[in-house]
């Protein structure tokens, strides 16, 4: 006999809204990608890792980019950041996602990625 599913019980079931990859080993580059811009940038130019309190905002500073991620849950970005494992980090979901919706991982809903003063100089 086939059990029928209950609609009701997907509402409640945590989504994975598929916006941080990571890998065991500590990764070369760091992927970053939102609707409007994708960019590769090599770990060994990270200087820091910051997350606000309530874990919805991420800076992460690197010698060439200054890169802000805005969400939810972004604990779990910012320790794989931390440790090199994060091999991507991309916007999710962020259309059509209900208040209260409960989540298994973070969900990037902005990236914000603007090089440093010190490329704008290099590039003129």
């Amino acid at each position: 006999m086939l059990k029928h599913q209950n609609p009701l019980d997907d509402a409640s079931r945590p989504v994975d809204p598929g916006c941080l990859e990571t890998r065991d080993t500590p990764a070369v580059c760091l992927r970053l990608e939102s609707h409007r811009q994708r960019i590769a940038i090599p770990y060994a130019l990270l200087l820091r890792a910051e997350i606000s309190e309530d874990e919805t905002a991420c800076e992460l500073t690197f010698a060439t980019h200054q890169v802000s991620i805005r969400g939810r849950h972004l604990r779990h970005i910012y320790l794989a950041v931390s440790q090199a494992q994060a091999v991507q980090i991309s916007t999710g979901l962020s259309s059509g996602v209900q208040e209260g919706r409960s989540f298994l991982g973070p969900l990037v809903t902005g990236i914000n990625i603007k090089p440093t003063d010190d490329m704008e100089h290099t590039r003129k």
